[in-house]
Protein backbone atom coordinates (compact mmCIF):
# COMPACT_ATOMS: atom_id res chain seq x y z
CA UNK A 1 0.00 0.00 0.00
CA UNK A 2 3.04 2.29 0.01
CA UNK A 3 2.22 3.62 -3.43
CA UNK A 4 -1.14 4.84 -2.20
CA UNK A 5 0.54 6.70 0.62
CA UNK A 6 2.83 8.29 -1.92
CA UNK A 7 -0.02 9.41 -4.13
CA UNK A 8 -1.87 10.84 -1.14
CA UNK A 9 1.26 12.78 -0.27
CA UNK A 10 1.31 14.02 -3.85
CA UNK A 11 -2.33 15.05 -3.58
CA UNK A 12 -1.59 16.98 -0.40
CA UNK A 13 1.32 18.66 -2.13
CA UNK A 14 -0.69 19.55 -5.20
CA UNK A 15 -3.72 20.65 -3.15
CA UNK A 16 -5.91 21.07 -6.18
CA UNK A 17 -8.01 19.32 -8.83
CA UNK A 18 -6.24 20.78 -11.83
CA UNK A 19 -2.76 21.49 -13.12
CA UNK A 20 -1.07 24.11 -11.01
CA UNK A 21 1.88 24.43 -8.72
CA UNK A 22 0.73 25.57 -5.31
CA UNK A 23 3.25 27.49 -3.29
CA UNK A 24 3.59 26.44 0.31
CA UNK A 25 4.20 30.05 1.30
CA UNK A 26 0.67 31.28 2.01
CA UNK A 27 1.69 34.65 3.45
CA UNK A 28 -0.44 36.71 1.08
CA UNK A 29 -3.16 38.68 2.81
CA UNK A 30 -4.99 40.04 -0.22
CA UNK A 31 -7.94 42.40 -0.19
CA UNK A 32 -10.37 39.82 1.16
CA UNK A 33 -8.24 38.54 4.04
CA UNK A 34 -9.74 40.03 7.18
CA UNK A 35 -8.03 37.69 9.64
CA UNK A 36 -5.93 39.55 12.18
CA UNK A 37 -4.39 36.32 13.48
CA UNK A 38 -5.01 37.33 17.10
CA UNK A 39 -8.06 35.23 17.95
CA UNK A 40 -7.82 31.79 19.49
CA UNK A 41 -7.01 29.16 16.90
CA UNK A 42 -6.13 31.86 14.36
CA UNK A 43 -4.37 31.12 11.08
CA UNK A 44 -1.39 33.39 11.57
CA UNK A 45 0.95 30.55 12.51
CA UNK A 46 -1.27 27.66 11.55
CA UNK A 47 -2.03 27.55 7.85
CA UNK A 48 -2.31 23.74 7.59
CA UNK A 49 -4.67 21.29 9.24
CA UNK A 50 -3.51 18.15 11.04
CA UNK A 51 -3.34 16.28 7.73
CA UNK A 52 -1.16 18.93 6.10
CA UNK A 53 -3.96 20.43 4.01
CA UNK A 54 -4.17 24.17 3.54
CA UNK A 55 -6.71 26.13 5.60
CA UNK A 56 -8.61 29.14 4.32
CA UNK A 57 -8.20 32.75 5.49
CA UNK A 58 -11.79 33.33 6.58
CA UNK A 59 -11.91 35.37 9.81
CA UNK A 60 -12.53 33.30 12.91
CA UNK A 61 -15.16 35.72 14.15
CA UNK A 62 -17.60 35.45 11.24
CA UNK A 63 -21.04 34.95 12.75
CA UNK A 64 -24.21 35.24 10.71
CA UNK A 65 -26.58 34.62 13.59
CA UNK A 66 -28.05 31.35 12.40
CA UNK A 67 -29.12 32.82 9.05
CA UNK A 68 -30.75 30.26 6.76
CA UNK A 69 -28.93 29.77 3.46
CA UNK A 70 -31.12 28.08 0.87
CA UNK A 71 -29.16 26.07 -1.68
CA UNK A 72 -31.22 24.92 -4.65
CA UNK A 73 -29.48 22.00 -6.33
CA UNK A 74 -30.11 19.53 -9.11
CA UNK A 75 -30.89 15.94 -8.13
CA UNK A 76 -30.95 14.16 -11.48
CA UNK A 77 -27.17 13.71 -11.54
CA UNK A 78 -27.24 10.68 -9.27
CA UNK A 79 -23.97 11.46 -7.44
CA UNK A 80 -23.52 12.22 -3.72
CA UNK A 81 -22.76 15.92 -3.48
CA UNK A 82 -25.19 18.09 -1.52
CA UNK A 83 -27.35 17.23 1.49
CA UNK A 84 -26.44 14.41 3.84
CA UNK A 85 -28.60 14.10 6.95
CA UNK A 86 -26.69 11.46 8.90
CA UNK A 87 -23.54 9.41 9.20
CA UNK A 88 -23.91 6.24 7.12
CA UNK A 89 -20.49 4.61 7.06
CA UNK A 90 -19.98 5.49 3.38
CA UNK A 91 -16.74 7.43 3.22
CA UNK A 92 -17.83 10.05 0.69
CA UNK A 93 -21.30 10.63 2.14
CA UNK A 94 -19.87 10.95 5.63
CA UNK A 95 -17.33 13.48 4.34
CA UNK A 96 -20.19 15.49 2.82
CA UNK A 97 -21.97 15.40 6.19
CA UNK A 98 -18.82 16.67 7.91
CA UNK A 99 -18.34 19.38 5.27
CA UNK A 100 -21.84 20.75 5.77
CA UNK A 101 -21.51 20.63 9.56
CA UNK A 102 -18.23 22.54 9.42
CA UNK A 103 -19.75 25.29 7.25
CA UNK A 104 -22.68 25.70 9.64
CA UNK A 105 -20.50 25.71 12.74
CA UNK A 106 -17.83 28.06 11.43
CA UNK A 107 -20.20 30.68 10.00
CA UNK A 108 -23.19 30.09 12.30
CA UNK A 109 -25.54 29.54 9.37
CA UNK A 110 -28.24 26.98 8.68
CA UNK A 111 -27.85 25.28 5.32
CA UNK A 112 -31.16 24.31 3.74
CA UNK A 113 -30.95 22.13 0.64
CA UNK A 114 -33.79 21.98 -1.88
CA UNK A 115 -33.37 19.47 -4.68
CA UNK A 116 -35.02 19.58 -8.10
CA UNK A 117 -34.72 17.81 -11.42
CA UNK A 118 -32.95 20.39 -13.53
CA UNK A 119 -30.98 18.63 -16.25
CA UNK A 120 -32.58 15.97 -18.44
CA UNK A 121 -35.61 14.95 -20.47
CA UNK A 122 -37.56 18.17 -20.27
CA UNK A 123 -36.79 18.79 -16.61
CA UNK A 124 -34.31 21.51 -17.54
CA UNK A 125 -36.85 23.65 -19.38
CA UNK A 126 -39.44 23.13 -16.66
CA UNK A 127 -36.90 24.18 -14.05
CA UNK A 128 -35.94 27.30 -15.98
CA UNK A 129 -39.61 28.27 -16.25
CA UNK A 130 -39.93 27.91 -12.50
CA UNK A 131 -36.92 30.15 -11.95
CA UNK A 132 -38.48 32.67 -14.37
CA UNK A 133 -41.62 32.77 -12.23
CA UNK A 134 -39.74 33.02 -8.92
CA UNK A 135 -37.56 35.82 -10.22
CA UNK A 136 -40.55 37.78 -11.53
CA UNK A 137 -42.36 37.33 -8.21
CA UNK A 138 -39.32 38.50 -6.22
CA UNK A 139 -39.99 35.97 -3.47
CA UNK A 140 -36.30 35.30 -2.75
CA UNK A 141 -36.88 31.55 -2.45
CA UNK A 142 -33.24 30.58 -3.08
CA UNK A 143 -29.82 32.02 -2.32
CA UNK A 144 -27.33 29.74 -4.06
CA UNK A 145 -28.10 27.82 -7.26
CA UNK A 146 -26.01 24.68 -7.80
CA UNK A 147 -26.79 22.99 -11.08
CA UNK A 148 -25.83 20.86 -14.01
CA UNK A 149 -23.34 22.82 -16.09
CA UNK A 150 -25.59 23.57 -19.04
CA UNK A 151 -28.48 24.54 -16.78
CA UNK A 152 -26.28 26.92 -14.78
CA UNK A 153 -25.01 28.35 -18.06
CA UNK A 154 -28.61 29.00 -19.12
CA UNK A 155 -29.30 30.73 -15.81
CA UNK A 156 -26.35 33.02 -16.40
CA UNK A 157 -27.43 33.83 -19.96
CA UNK A 158 -30.91 34.74 -18.66
CA UNK A 159 -29.42 37.11 -16.12
CA UNK A 160 -30.32 35.16 -12.99
CA UNK A 161 -26.83 34.92 -11.49
CA UNK A 162 -24.87 37.61 -9.68
CA UNK A 163 -21.56 38.73 -11.09
CA UNK A 164 -19.35 37.27 -8.37
CA UNK A 165 -16.54 39.63 -9.32
CA UNK A 166 -18.62 42.63 -8.22
CA UNK A 167 -19.52 41.45 -4.71
CA UNK A 168 -18.27 44.03 -2.24
CA UNK A 169 -16.19 42.68 0.66
CA UNK A 170 -16.10 39.29 -1.02
CA UNK A 171 -14.41 36.43 0.77
CA UNK A 172 -13.85 34.36 -2.38
CA UNK A 173 -10.08 34.00 -2.75
CA UNK A 174 -9.38 32.75 -6.25
CA UNK A 175 -5.72 32.21 -5.40
CA UNK A 176 -6.58 29.29 -3.17
CA UNK A 177 -6.20 25.74 -4.56
CA UNK A 178 -9.86 24.78 -4.06
CA UNK A 179 -10.67 27.14 -6.93
CA UNK A 180 -9.14 25.49 -10.03
CA UNK A 181 -7.18 28.14 -11.88
CA UNK A 182 -8.05 26.81 -15.31
CA UNK A 183 -11.74 26.99 -14.47
CA UNK A 184 -11.48 30.54 -13.21
CA UNK A 185 -9.65 31.58 -16.36
CA UNK A 186 -12.32 29.91 -18.46
CA UNK A 187 -15.48 31.20 -16.81
CA UNK A 188 -14.34 34.82 -16.42
CA UNK A 189 -14.86 37.18 -19.32
CA UNK A 190 -15.87 40.76 -20.09
CA UNK A 191 -13.61 42.72 -17.73
CA UNK A 192 -13.19 39.80 -15.36
CA UNK A 193 -16.86 39.08 -14.74
CA UNK A 194 -17.77 35.58 -13.67
CA UNK A 195 -21.20 34.24 -12.78
CA UNK A 196 -20.53 30.69 -11.63
CA UNK A 197 -17.71 28.74 -10.08
CA UNK A 198 -16.77 25.20 -9.16
CA UNK A 199 -13.89 23.01 -8.09
CA UNK A 200 -13.46 20.94 -4.94
CA UNK A 201 -16.94 21.98 -3.79
CA UNK A 202 -18.37 19.80 -6.59
CA UNK A 203 -17.70 16.12 -6.02
CA UNK A 204 -19.00 15.58 -9.55
CA UNK A 205 -15.86 17.17 -11.03
CA UNK A 206 -13.73 14.17 -10.11
CA UNK A 207 -16.42 11.68 -11.07
CA UNK A 208 -17.03 13.21 -14.51
CA UNK A 209 -13.48 13.33 -15.89
CA UNK A 210 -13.05 11.53 -19.20
CA UNK A 211 -10.24 8.99 -19.39
CA UNK A 212 -9.42 5.70 -21.08
CA UNK A 213 -9.74 2.31 -19.43
CA UNK A 214 -7.54 -0.46 -20.81
CA UNK A 215 -8.05 -4.23 -20.70
CA UNK A 216 -4.60 -5.35 -19.59
CA UNK A 217 -5.38 -9.02 -20.17
CA UNK A 218 -6.33 -8.33 -23.79
CA UNK A 219 -3.17 -6.27 -24.31
CA UNK A 220 -1.22 -9.32 -23.19
CA UNK A 221 -3.24 -11.71 -25.37
CA UNK A 222 -2.70 -9.52 -28.44
CA UNK A 223 0.98 -9.06 -27.55
CA UNK A 224 0.62 -5.29 -27.49
CA UNK A 225 2.80 -3.27 -25.13
CA UNK A 226 0.83 -1.53 -22.40
CA UNK A 227 0.70 2.24 -23.10
CA UNK A 228 2.15 3.35 -19.75
CA UNK A 229 5.64 3.96 -21.12
CA UNK A 230 4.24 5.80 -24.11
CA UNK A 231 2.31 8.08 -21.74
CA UNK A 232 5.37 8.82 -19.63
CA UNK A 233 7.52 9.40 -22.72
CA UNK A 234 4.95 11.85 -24.16
CA UNK A 235 4.23 9.49 -27.06
CA UNK A 236 0.63 8.53 -26.20
CA UNK A 237 -1.00 10.19 -29.20
CA UNK A 238 -4.01 9.78 -31.46
CA UNK A 239 -1.75 8.03 -33.98
CA UNK A 240 -0.59 5.57 -31.30
CA UNK A 241 -4.19 4.87 -30.28
CA UNK A 242 -5.16 4.19 -33.89
CA UNK A 243 -2.15 1.94 -34.37
CA UNK A 244 -2.91 -0.40 -31.47
CA UNK A 245 -6.71 -0.54 -31.88
CA UNK A 246 -6.95 -1.08 -35.65
CA UNK A 247 -7.46 -4.67 -36.85
CA UNK A 248 -8.50 -5.92 -33.42
CA UNK A 249 -12.10 -6.78 -34.35
CA UNK A 250 -13.11 -10.43 -34.11
CA UNK A 251 -16.50 -11.99 -34.82
CA UNK A 252 -16.56 -13.93 -31.57
CA UNK A 253 -20.03 -15.43 -32.01
CA UNK A 254 -19.38 -16.35 -35.68
CA UNK A 255 -22.68 -14.89 -36.87
CA UNK A 256 -20.98 -12.83 -39.63
CA UNK A 257 -22.49 -9.67 -38.16
CA UNK A 258 -20.98 -6.81 -36.19
CA UNK A 259 -22.67 -7.02 -32.79
CA UNK A 260 -22.24 -6.50 -29.06
CA UNK A 261 -21.05 -10.09 -28.80
CA UNK A 262 -17.87 -9.39 -30.76
CA UNK A 263 -14.44 -8.01 -29.82
CA UNK A 264 -13.40 -4.41 -30.44
CA UNK A 265 -10.31 -2.26 -30.14
CA UNK A 266 -12.07 0.88 -28.95
CA UNK A 267 -15.52 1.70 -27.57
CA UNK A 268 -17.12 4.95 -26.41
CA UNK A 269 -20.36 6.85 -26.21
CA UNK A 270 -20.70 9.59 -28.80
CA UNK A 271 -20.72 12.45 -26.29
CA UNK A 272 -17.67 11.09 -24.46
CA UNK A 273 -15.72 11.02 -27.70
CA UNK A 274 -15.80 14.83 -27.74
CA UNK A 275 -12.79 14.58 -25.41
CA UNK A 276 -10.60 13.91 -28.44
CA UNK A 277 -11.14 17.62 -29.15
CA UNK A 278 -10.32 18.71 -25.60
CA UNK A 279 -7.44 16.22 -25.43
CA UNK A 280 -5.93 17.86 -28.50
CA UNK A 281 -5.74 21.16 -26.60
CA UNK A 282 -8.44 22.88 -28.62
CA UNK A 283 -11.18 25.19 -27.38
CA UNK A 284 -14.72 25.90 -28.55
CA UNK A 285 -15.11 29.44 -27.21
CA UNK A 286 -12.44 32.04 -26.43
CA UNK A 287 -12.53 35.39 -24.68
CA UNK A 288 -12.12 38.50 -26.80
CA UNK A 289 -11.16 42.01 -25.67
CA UNK A 290 -13.63 43.55 -28.11
CA UNK A 291 -16.41 40.99 -28.54
CA UNK A 292 -16.28 39.40 -25.07
CA UNK A 293 -16.75 35.86 -26.42
CA UNK A 294 -15.92 34.48 -29.85
CA UNK A 295 -15.80 31.10 -31.53
CA UNK A 296 -12.27 29.87 -30.97
CA UNK A 297 -9.90 29.86 -33.95
CA UNK A 298 -9.32 26.21 -33.06
CA UNK A 299 -12.84 25.40 -34.21
CA UNK A 300 -12.07 26.32 -37.81
CA UNK A 301 -8.37 25.48 -37.90
CA UNK A 302 -6.46 23.05 -40.10
CA UNK A 303 -5.69 21.16 -36.93
CA UNK A 304 -9.34 20.26 -36.25
CA UNK A 305 -9.82 19.31 -39.91
CA UNK A 306 -6.87 16.91 -39.76
CA UNK A 307 -7.98 15.46 -36.45
CA UNK A 308 -11.53 14.79 -37.65
CA UNK A 309 -10.39 13.32 -40.96
CA UNK A 310 -7.98 10.98 -39.19
CA UNK A 311 -10.39 9.90 -36.45
CA UNK A 312 -13.33 9.66 -38.86
CA UNK A 313 -11.51 7.17 -41.09
CA UNK A 314 -10.47 5.18 -38.00
CA UNK A 315 -13.97 5.18 -36.49
CA UNK A 316 -15.46 3.75 -39.68
CA UNK A 317 -13.62 0.43 -39.37
CA UNK A 318 -15.11 -2.56 -37.56
CA UNK A 319 -12.63 -2.38 -34.69
CA UNK A 320 -14.23 0.81 -33.37
CA UNK A 321 -17.65 1.00 -31.67
CA UNK A 322 -18.98 4.51 -30.96
CA UNK A 323 -22.67 5.24 -30.50
CA UNK A 324 -24.15 6.97 -33.51
CA UNK A 325 -26.21 9.73 -31.92
CA UNK A 326 -25.72 12.46 -29.34
CA UNK A 327 -28.40 11.07 -27.04
CA UNK A 328 -28.04 7.33 -27.27
CA UNK A 329 -30.86 5.12 -26.08
CA UNK A 330 -30.61 3.25 -22.78
CA UNK A 331 -29.98 0.07 -24.76
CA UNK A 332 -27.10 1.68 -26.64
CA UNK A 333 -25.63 3.02 -23.41
CA UNK A 334 -25.84 -0.37 -21.79
CA UNK A 335 -24.39 -2.19 -24.79
CA UNK A 336 -21.43 0.19 -24.97
CA UNK A 337 -20.68 -0.06 -21.26
CA UNK A 338 -20.94 -3.85 -21.30
CA UNK A 339 -18.51 -4.29 -24.19
CA UNK A 340 -15.64 -3.33 -21.93
CA UNK A 341 -17.25 -4.62 -18.74
CA UNK A 342 -17.53 -8.09 -20.28
CA UNK A 343 -13.93 -8.05 -21.47
CA UNK A 344 -14.71 -7.59 -25.18
CA UNK A 345 -12.91 -4.27 -25.77
CA UNK A 346 -9.27 -3.28 -25.62
CA UNK A 347 -9.85 0.40 -24.70
CA UNK A 348 -12.90 2.24 -23.42
CA UNK A 349 -13.14 6.05 -23.24
CA UNK A 350 -15.48 6.79 -20.34
CA UNK A 351 -16.16 8.85 -17.23
CA UNK A 352 -13.96 8.30 -14.19
CA UNK A 353 -16.85 6.87 -12.16
CA UNK A 354 -17.33 4.06 -14.69
CA UNK A 355 -14.97 1.76 -12.78
CA UNK A 356 -16.80 2.13 -9.49
CA UNK A 357 -20.14 1.66 -11.22
CA UNK A 358 -19.22 -1.17 -13.59
CA UNK A 359 -15.82 -2.75 -13.00
CA UNK A 360 -15.53 -3.63 -9.33
CA UNK A 361 -16.39 -7.25 -10.12
CA UNK A 362 -14.63 -7.46 -13.48
CA UNK A 363 -12.99 -10.84 -14.12
CA UNK A 364 -10.04 -9.32 -15.98
CA UNK A 365 -7.27 -6.94 -15.01
CA UNK A 366 -7.83 -3.37 -16.15
CA UNK A 367 -6.00 -0.09 -15.90
CA UNK A 368 -6.33 3.47 -17.09
CA UNK A 369 -4.49 6.07 -19.15
CA UNK A 370 -5.18 9.70 -20.06
CA UNK A 371 -6.80 10.64 -23.33
CA UNK A 372 -4.17 10.83 -26.09
CA UNK A 373 -2.41 13.95 -27.28
CA UNK A 374 -2.97 15.35 -30.77
CA UNK A 375 0.70 14.62 -31.56
CA UNK A 376 4.07 14.36 -29.84
CA UNK A 377 4.66 18.12 -30.16
CA UNK A 378 1.84 18.72 -27.69
CA UNK A 379 3.40 19.13 -24.25
CA UNK A 380 0.63 18.03 -21.87
CA UNK A 381 -2.25 15.58 -21.72
CA UNK A 382 -5.67 17.20 -21.37
CA UNK A 383 -8.78 15.77 -19.76
CA UNK A 384 -12.19 16.70 -21.11
CA UNK A 385 -15.13 16.82 -18.74
CA UNK A 386 -18.49 15.13 -19.04
CA UNK A 387 -21.37 17.57 -18.67
CA UNK A 388 -22.94 16.17 -15.48
CA UNK A 389 -20.88 18.21 -13.04
CA UNK A 390 -21.96 21.14 -10.93
CA UNK A 391 -21.50 24.89 -11.18
CA UNK A 392 -22.42 27.16 -8.25
CA UNK A 393 -23.77 30.70 -8.46
CA UNK A 394 -25.61 33.28 -6.34
CA UNK A 395 -29.23 33.86 -7.35
CA UNK A 396 -29.73 37.46 -8.48
CA UNK A 397 -33.16 37.47 -6.84
CA UNK A 398 -31.65 38.91 -3.67
CA UNK A 399 -32.53 41.90 -1.55
CA UNK A 400 -31.20 42.66 1.92
CA UNK A 401 -34.42 44.40 2.93
CA UNK A 402 -36.60 43.09 5.74
CA UNK A 403 -35.40 41.01 8.66
CA UNK A 404 -32.82 39.00 6.79
CA UNK A 405 -29.26 39.47 7.88
CA UNK A 406 -28.03 37.99 4.63
CA UNK A 407 -25.76 39.94 2.34
CA UNK A 408 -23.93 39.13 -0.86
CA UNK A 409 -20.72 39.23 1.17
CA UNK A 410 -22.16 36.49 3.40
CA UNK A 411 -22.94 34.33 0.37
CA UNK A 412 -19.33 34.75 -0.77
CA UNK A 413 -18.17 33.56 2.67
CA UNK A 414 -20.43 30.51 2.36
CA UNK A 415 -19.00 29.66 -1.06
CA UNK A 416 -15.42 30.08 0.13
CA UNK A 417 -16.01 27.99 3.24
CA UNK A 418 -17.92 25.38 1.21
CA UNK A 419 -15.04 24.94 -1.27
CA UNK A 420 -12.36 25.09 1.42
CA UNK A 421 -13.97 22.45 3.64
CA UNK A 422 -14.66 20.22 0.63
CA UNK A 423 -11.01 20.49 -0.35
CA UNK A 424 -9.96 19.09 3.02
CA UNK A 425 -12.84 16.64 3.56
CA UNK A 426 -14.54 15.31 0.41
CA UNK A 427 -11.77 15.50 -2.20
CA UNK A 428 -9.33 13.24 -0.30
CA UNK A 429 -12.05 10.65 0.24
CA UNK A 430 -13.06 10.58 -3.42
CA UNK A 431 -9.53 10.63 -4.74
CA UNK A 432 -7.74 8.37 -2.28
CA UNK A 433 -10.46 5.83 -1.54
CA UNK A 434 -12.87 5.78 -4.46
CA UNK A 435 -10.54 6.77 -7.28
CA UNK A 436 -7.40 5.01 -6.10
CA UNK A 437 -7.97 2.14 -3.70
CA UNK A 438 -11.04 0.90 -5.58
CA UNK A 439 -9.73 1.50 -9.10
CA UNK A 440 -6.01 0.99 -9.12
CA UNK A 441 -4.00 -2.18 -9.19
CA UNK A 442 -0.56 -0.66 -8.91
CA UNK A 443 1.78 2.28 -9.26
CA UNK A 444 1.16 2.54 -13.00
CA UNK A 445 -2.52 3.26 -12.49
CA UNK A 446 -1.76 5.67 -9.67
CA UNK A 447 0.60 7.61 -11.94
CA UNK A 448 -1.81 7.50 -14.88
CA UNK A 449 -4.65 8.82 -12.76
CA UNK A 450 -2.48 11.77 -11.79
CA UNK A 451 -2.00 12.60 -15.48
CA UNK A 452 -5.78 12.52 -15.86
CA UNK A 453 -6.58 14.59 -12.79
CA UNK A 454 -3.92 17.19 -13.46
CA UNK A 455 -5.05 17.69 -17.05
CA UNK A 456 -8.68 18.75 -16.44
CA UNK A 457 -9.88 21.47 -18.82
CA UNK A 458 -13.13 23.42 -18.96
CA UNK A 459 -14.73 25.31 -21.81
CA UNK A 460 -17.61 27.79 -22.08
CA UNK A 461 -18.48 26.09 -25.34
CA UNK A 462 -19.63 23.09 -23.28
CA UNK A 463 -21.20 25.11 -20.49
CA UNK A 464 -23.24 27.14 -23.03
CA UNK A 465 -23.53 24.23 -25.45
CA UNK A 466 -27.33 24.09 -25.38
CA UNK A 467 -27.59 27.81 -26.10
CA UNK A 468 -25.04 27.30 -28.88
CA UNK A 469 -26.84 24.45 -30.63
CA UNK A 470 -24.74 21.75 -28.92
CA UNK A 471 -21.64 22.97 -30.73
CA UNK A 472 -19.41 20.94 -28.41
CA UNK A 473 -20.81 17.69 -29.79
CA UNK A 474 -20.36 18.60 -33.44
CA UNK A 475 -16.73 17.44 -33.81
CA UNK A 476 -17.44 14.00 -32.32
CA UNK A 477 -20.60 13.72 -34.42
CA UNK A 478 -18.54 14.45 -37.49
CA UNK A 479 -15.99 11.81 -36.45
CA UNK A 480 -18.65 9.16 -35.94
CA UNK A 481 -20.20 9.93 -39.31
CA UNK A 482 -16.78 10.12 -41.03
CA UNK A 483 -17.92 13.45 -42.46
CA UNK A 484 -16.01 16.45 -43.74
CA UNK A 485 -15.57 19.06 -41.01
CA UNK A 486 -15.99 21.91 -43.47
CA UNK A 487 -19.41 20.61 -44.47
CA UNK A 488 -20.41 19.88 -40.85
CA UNK A 489 -19.42 23.31 -39.60
CA UNK A 490 -20.71 25.20 -42.63
CA UNK A 491 -24.28 24.09 -41.99
CA UNK A 492 -24.18 25.43 -38.41
CA UNK A 493 -21.83 28.43 -38.67
CA UNK A 494 -24.44 31.17 -39.09
CA UNK A 495 -26.60 29.71 -36.34
CA UNK A 496 -23.69 29.48 -33.90
CA UNK A 497 -22.57 33.04 -34.65
CA UNK A 498 -26.07 34.41 -34.04
CA UNK A 499 -26.55 32.43 -30.84
CA UNK A 500 -23.20 33.62 -29.52
CA UNK A 501 -24.11 37.22 -30.34
CA UNK A 502 -27.28 36.79 -28.29
CA UNK A 503 -25.33 35.43 -25.31
CA UNK A 504 -22.84 38.29 -25.47
CA UNK A 505 -25.60 40.90 -25.75
CA UNK A 506 -27.40 39.43 -22.75
CA UNK A 507 -24.26 39.53 -20.66
CA UNK A 508 -23.55 43.12 -21.63
CA UNK A 509 -27.04 44.09 -20.52
CA UNK A 510 -26.76 42.26 -17.19
CA UNK A 511 -23.29 43.58 -16.44
CA UNK A 512 -24.63 47.14 -16.67
CA UNK A 513 -27.50 46.56 -14.23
Amino acid sequence: MKHFARILALLLACLTLVTMVVACDQTSNGGNNNNDGNSSGGLKDDTLDINGRLKDDLPNNLNYGGEEIVIMHWIDGGLPEFEQEEITGDNVRDAIYDRNAQIEDRLNVDLKFIGMNAAYYGAREQFLKQIDAIYDAGTQDYDILANYTRTEGALAVRGYLENLAKIENSYIDLEKPWWPQQLVETVSFGNGAYYFISGDMATSVLYMMHLMYINKDMFSQLQIELPYKAVRDGKWTIDKLIEITTDTYRDLDNDNQVSVNDRYGFVALHYVADSFYAGSNMRYIDESDTDMLVVSPDYTSKKVVKMINKLGAWASNDSVWITQQSRATDEEHDATWKLFQKGRALIHMAHANYAEARLLNADFEYGLVPNPKYDEKQVNYYTGMGNPWTLYGVFRDFDDRGDRKATLSMFSAVLECYASEAYRLTTPEIFEVNMQLKYSAGQDETDMFEYVRSGIVFDLGKIFSTELGTMSEMPSGCIVGNSSWSSCYKSYKNSIDKKLETIVENFRIYQNR
